[in-house]
């Protein structure tokens, strides 16, 4: 039997896209911070990196054109701009902030960017904020896990992203404090939310719809 044809329709940009198709790409994105010891000053107490990655490791390149991690106003040069995998940069400070990571795609998605908040984390729960406790060896670890959502795809973007056989990332200093992610609960959670959404605008749907009295 021939294979299911997908149908087509043309976007608002000339692009040809999948009807009813959506493709959801997991991603994480985190801080790895280690304590600087002796070695610390009053404007450098920590090293840490700031990245997003797959969710088993792999290179995000196909689906990622580039990553701008929006750093605290205080450092130089403070919009970071990465255009290859690893997609991350590495810093030293003494202070806690939220990092907005604004996510670009590949042009044949015509997809506007993406932002994700992430809040950089120095001290873990139960150093009080403190480098009393802290060791030099033992890094504050903080990741989330997200989701690239892409509704109804241009059609190159999908062909993109199936014809794609993932490969390891490039190698990255914080990979091997990576967390291992079991996000069958976050899904259980987001599928569920998805349901009630569709319920409501079918719902909303059919009262647009009903003949008025």
């Amino acid at each position: 039997m021939a294979g299911d044809v997908e149908s087509t329709f043309t976007g608002s940009k000339g692009e040809k896209r999948l009807k009813g198709v959506e493709v959801v790409y997991p991603i994480v994105t985190g801080t790895v911070a280690f304590f600087l010891g002796k070695k610390a000053t009053g404007t450098a107490s920590h090293k840490w990196t700031v990245y997003v990655r797959g969710l088993k490791n792999e290179d995000l390149s196909h689906v990622i054109k580039k990553v701008t991690f929006y750093l605290h106003p205080s450092f130089n040069n403070p919009a970071r701009d990465v255009t290859e995998s690893p997609f991350e940069v590495n810093e030293t400070g003494w202070g806690e902030f939220e990092i907005n990571i604004k996510i670009y795609f590949h042009d044949e998605a015509f997809e506007d960017p993406i932002e994700i908040l992430h809040h950089l984390r120095l001290y873990a729960d139960n150093d009080g904020g403190s480098t009393a406790q802290q060791s030099t060896k033992k890094p504050v670890v903080t990741e989330s896990y997200d989701e690239l959502v892409f509704n109804e795809p241009a059609e190159a973007f999908h062909s993109r992203w199936r014809g794609h056989d993932p490969a390891p990332a490039k190698d990255s200093q914080a990979a091997p404090f990576f967390l291992e992610f079991a996000p069958q609960q976050d899904l259980d959670k987001i599928n569920a939310l998805r349901r009630r959404i569709a319920q409501q605008k079918a719902g909303l749907l059919q009262q647009f719809e009903a003949p008025m009295s």
